[in-house]
């Protein structure tokens, strides 16, 4: 991993990708709808914006094959692509600038991304309820007379997903700090194919296919594992 990413301190590029996040997440519902909110999209901009634009590729790669089947449509809550995209490069980037080898940092990174983007969920479900009052309140006051209220409450919607998003990536980011003592970890010819291990193994347990497509996604990953360590 290489790049501009060591100019800034963690908290600057902690702070700099939760902003990255944040805005990138209003694409999904709240605005834009570019199919910027994707991970492969919001991971690239991510690894742009920290000088690493191969990380960015890889971990967009991998997490958008996760999410390839969720869309954001109809009543469903859905992950945030975007805040998971932004978090699995940041995270690789911070891990690796720290001395994690490079394919662990990577591996952790989709992992922590993994699981932002599933908090994403509840974020999501909690706007969607701000914005029902936000909604409710621009009812009132149009019945007063006050037709400000509209636009009140769209940039009410607006700004709850922002700061929404953006918290919920710097959260992740700063969790990814924790992890930092695995520097001391040495293992040649493991880490590398570990790397692919990750995404195949959250998808073991995140598929919602019959039980027997688990199996073999299992066995896949269980192979996997095997091959990277007798390499």
């Amino acid at each position: 991993m290489t790049g501009t990413e060591g100019d800034v301190s963690d908290v600057q590029l902690i702070l700099l990708l939760s902003l990255v996040g944040g805005a990138l997440s209003l694409d999904a519902t709240a605005a834009f709808q570019m199919m910027l909110s994707q991970p492969l999209v919001a991971a690239s901009i991510a690894g742009l914006v920290v000088g690493d634009a191969a990380t960015g590729l890889v971990v967009g790669a991998a997490l958008q094959l996760v999410w390839m089947g969720v869309l954001p449509v109809g009543a469903a809550a859905f992950p945030d692509g975007a805040v998971s995209g932004v978090c699995g490069v940041g995270a690789s980037v911070l891990l690796a600038r720290s001395g994690v080898p490079a394919g662990l940092a990577v591996a952790c990174g989709i992992g922590i991304a993994l699981v932002a983007g599933a908090a994403g969920q509840r974020v999501t479900v909690w706007v969607r309820r701000a914005n029902v009052r936000y909604s409710n309140l621009a009812e009132v006051r149009a019945e007063d007379g006050d037709p400000g209220g509209v636009r009140t409450a769209v940039i009410l919607g607006l700004g709850t997903r922002f700061v929404a998003s953006a918290a919920l990536a710097a959260a992740a980011l700063a969790v990814s700090l924790l992890l930092r003592p695995l520097a001391a970890l040495r293992v040649p010819g493991v880490f590398p194919t570990t790397l692919w291990a990750a995404p195949i193994g959250a998808a073991a347990l995140m598929i919602k296919g019959k039980g027997v497509e688990k199996y073999f996604i299992a066995a896949g990953l269980v192979a996997g594992l095997a091959m990277s360590f007798l390499a």
